[in-house]
């Protein structure tokens, strides 16, 4: 099994699609038997062959699959005796319908707090692809974004109160035990740890605790990884 991902300087891997699925796959008891292997914006030659041109891509034997939603899906159904990421069909859709709210609404606003650290960490091949597609897309050079990044944190910290609520009398959304639905807002603190030192919770948030709990899931998995510590 091969899972291509996202390249970074200094093994600083941070796509927060990629972690949706490096968590799956390590949910899923999986993640041993896996080769990670590193696509860059400039070049997408690795998977583009196949009809991909995002990443998370999984090869799995003769099977593809992209797109995070659509991977962990491919992992549910194709490994039904590994513990479930869903818990059902029921809740694989609404799973759906939460990760196209979260994709809406956070990564707008999360790219706005943290594209100028994103750029420090990229590849050097990849700086002008990225910064011709990201400016297009937020109408400003990367630096002026990154110039008024502080005053996205709290429309940030806003966006995030129906999932305090959900997560205030439980460890994960679904209750004691993670499911995809936490790896899919955790992908995005993970792109921002790996990336930014820039501080997103206070320690006093139940969310903040929530991340703990994630990053110490599969023996600190996440909390290994190269990137900033928590902020």
């Amino acid at each position: 099994m091969i899972l291509y991902e996202l390249d970074a300087i200094n093994e600083q891997y941070f796509s927060p699609y990629c972690w949706r699925i490096l968590m799956s796959l390590n949910h899923k008891d999986l993640y041993k038997g896996v080769k990670r292997i590193q696509v860059k914006f400039s070049d997408k030659s690795l998977i583009s062959h196949k009809g991909f041109n995002t990443v998370p891509v999984l090869e799995d034997d003769d099977n593809w699959t992209g797109g995070s939603l659509k991977i962990a899906e491919y992992l549910e159904k194709t490994y039904p005796n590994q513990p479930s990421l869903f818990r059902g069909a029921e809740n694989m859709n609404l799973t759906s319908i939460i990760n196209q709210m979260l994709d809406t609404k956070i990564i707008g606003i999360l790219a706005r707090i943290i594209v100028g650290d994103v750029y420090k960490v990229l590849q050097p091949e990849d700086k002008i692809y990225f910064r011709e597609t990201r400016e297009k897309i937020l109408n400003k050079t990367i630096e002026e974004v990154d110039l008024e990044s502080s005053k996205y944190i709290p429309i940030l910290q806003k966006e995030l109160n129906p999932f305090r609520k959900v997560i205030r009398n439980n460890n994960f959304f679904t209750g004691s035990k993670p499911m995809y639905c936490d790896y899919i807002l955790f992908g995005f603190f993970m792109w921002a740890r790996n990336t930014s030192p820039k501080q997103l919770l206070e320690k006093n948030d139940v969310l903040w605790h929530w991340r703990e709990r994630m990053l110490n899931l599969f023996d600190g998995f996440a909390r290994k990884s190269n990137g900033f510590g928590i902020k």
